[in-house]
């Protein structure tokens, strides 16, 4: 990247991609939210604590015809965001793809939990990678973020083909 920050890839599969760039942990869900995804979540924080110890943001992304996260994968990434990774959080944006009903929906059941969980940190849903991204870090800009999730973004698509 330009910038001087290199996307560095924790795990990719044909289902998701964990990556990190700057002080930014970009998720990108195109298929299924395994536990694998969530235990990368996890080692990408730990890598990016030692980097940032003021904080890091989060940008997870899930593409429009990615199913729902089964329980088990719903209760690790709240366990995830509430234990000792949601302390380290300053900001964390869902960007819910596409139009129509089902993802305004997803973004309004989204936007609902999340002000009942009550989290530690500012987060917001949002319909794209650009608007999550400018409000995420302002301070880096959305475009090398955009940049970045695009990138991260060819692993999964590589992986699937």
């Amino acid at each position: 990247m330009r910038d001087g920050h290199a996307i560095i890839t924790v795990e990719a599969t044909r289902d998701h991609v964990v990556a990190v760039f700057n002080r930014v942990l970009i998720v990108v869900f195109e298929r299924e939210t395994t536990l694998s995804a969530i235990a990368a979540c996890r080692r990408a924080f730990d890598l990016l604590e030692r980097k940032y110890p003021d904080g890091i943001a989060v940008l997870t992304v899930v593409a429009e015809n990615a199913p729902l996260p089964s329980q088990e994968a719903r209760d690790a990434l709240a366990a995830l965001a509430t234990g000792a990774a949601g302390k380290r959080l300053r900001r964390s944006a869902v960007c819910f793809e596409g139009g129509g009903f089902r993802s305004a929906l997803v973004r309004g059941v989204a936007t609902g939990l999340q002000l009942m969980a009550k989290l530690p940190f500012p987060h917001r849903v949002f319909h794209s990678v650009d608007v999550a991204a400018a409000w995420l870090a302002p301070d880096i800009g959305a475009h090398p973020i955009r940049s970045a999730v695009d990138t991260a973004r060819q692993k999964v698509q590589v992986r699937a083909s």
